[in-house]
């Protein structure tokens, strides 16, 4: 066998045996590690006096670095990744302004171009699958993720109250038929935006169709208090885009409880819970549904402002907490989008184990979004992808790679999908 120190890919001439200090997924650590990869698989895994040599094809030195599956990004918008990051406004309410005038601006081409930029910088920060949501005019990105080395599932964005929603519920419909359910490796799935500004209808609609569903939820107080009462900065919005109509029914509920209630037993993702009180943590593990947490955005919009996020109670109550990064415009990282940071964010801040940080990556990613966990484990068959992250320490563990800044390089990029 040759050796060889590059990057390869999943159409060699042949397998490829990579030596690491380690190998890294959610079911354990193998250290150090020997993998054999051809054509898109993994075909075998152990120590390398397990492994021992393979005939034909070349070697790959990884020695002083951690391979780790491609990762899940299980909330983002790339359709905003454009403008790049840009500093926060004084309100969550004004923060939504924004980016309505963004989309509200783009043409269905400058929308495809963005999603290029943020696919570009998926990869650049080791993603292999993603939950994007697609905001109006909704097409284009789906064509453009579908066109990448990505792979995930497509969320096209609808809104509905009152007595837009069956509008809105046949929008949805006609999306589904037009767009098809799943095409290569990226599937479309539907997000009712949120409990503000769909009505039950909507949400119990894109539920029916029995497709991956992802609903943003308690992201901010003036959400709760809308849902509570129908007044508030929500309200004032409503009113002020013309989504208010006397159709409209306030449910006098928290989101949480109203959402749960609607999905049933549907499995679905639901994005930030921010605010929650501590009696929806049973309701939530009694359901099926997977929390997204995006750590960076809710950092950078100062939520939850009433204390720190509950995700450590949910993992404990045996919720799946994944992980999502939101748009780029709330990301401290221009030159990728990739739920590595958010990692290194909680390891850093909060303490959060390097294994349990995996699982939230992969695993119960793959889940909030409708995939397949065994493709970003190193189970043998099929792999979303693997990479190779240094330390600034030198030290090849992933503790010390989640105290780093290093960025991945792919062994074996998610090419599969294209």
């Amino acid at each position: 066998m040759s050796e060889d120190r590059g990057i390869t890919g999943g159409q060699n001439s042949g397998p490829v045996l990579v030596h690491a200090a380690a190998a890294v997924d959610a079911r354990g650590v193998i250290a150090p590690a020997a993998m054999v990869l051809d054509g898109g698989e993994i075909l075998d895994l152990g120590s390398p006096q397990q492994i021992g040599p393979v005939a034909g094809g070349m070697v790959l030195d990884a020695r002083e670095e951690v391979l780790l599956p491609g990762l899940v990004n299980a909330h983002c918008h790339l359709d905003l990744s454009g403008p790049g990051p840009v500093p926060p406004e004084s309100s969550f309410s004004e923060w939504l302004d924004r980016v309505l005038a963004l989309r509200g601006d783009s043409t269905p081409a400058a929308m495809a171009k963005a999603v290029e930029k943020g696919i570009e910088l998926s990869l650049a920060g080791g993603t292999a699958f993603v939950g994007d949501i697609a905001g109006f005019p909704r097409r284009p990105q789906l064509d453009a993720l579908r066109a990448s080395n990505l792979g995930g599932t497509c969320f096209p964005e609808f809104f509905g109250l009152g007595d837009r929603q069956p509008a809105t519920c046949s929008e949805m419909a006609a999306f589904l038929r037009d767009a098809g359910v799943k095409d290569q490796a990226v599937r479309c799935g539907l997000s009712p935006h949120a409990p503000y500004s769909c009505g039950p209808e909507v949400i119990r609609h894109a539920v029916a169709h029995e497709v991956p569903v992802a609903i943003h939820v308690a992201e901010s107080l003036d959400e709760a208090q809308f849902l509570a009462d129908g007044t508030g900065a929500f309200r004032e919005k409503t009113e002020r885009l013309g989504a208010w109509n006397d159709g409209v029914v306030i449910p006098g509920s928290h989101p949480v409880e109203y959402v749960l209630e609607l999905l049933g037993s549907h499995p679905a993702a639901l994005v930030h819970l921010n605010y929650i009180e501590p009696h929806h943590l049973p309701l939530l593990a009694d359901s099926s549904a997977t929390v997204v947490y995006c750590p960076r955005a809710s950092a950078y919009f100062g939520h939850p402002s009433t204390g720190v996020h509950q995700y450590r109670e949910m993992i404990e109550h045996g919720i799946p907490v994944a992980l999502g990064t939101d748009s780029l415009l709330c990301l401290d990282t221009p030159d990728r989008i990739s739920v590595l940071d958010e990692m290194r964010l909680l390891f850093q801040r909060d303490a959060v184990s390097s294994e349990q940080l995996i699982k939230m990556a992969t695993h119960w990613g793959a889940q909030a979004i409708g995939e397949d966990p065994s493709l970003v484990d190193f189970s043998t068959g099929s792999i979303g992808g693997v990479m190779a992250l240094k330390s600034d320490s030198g030290t090849p563990t992933l503790d010390e790679v989640l105290q780093s800044e290093s960025i991945p390089r792919w062994i074996m990029p998610p090419q599969m999908f294209s």
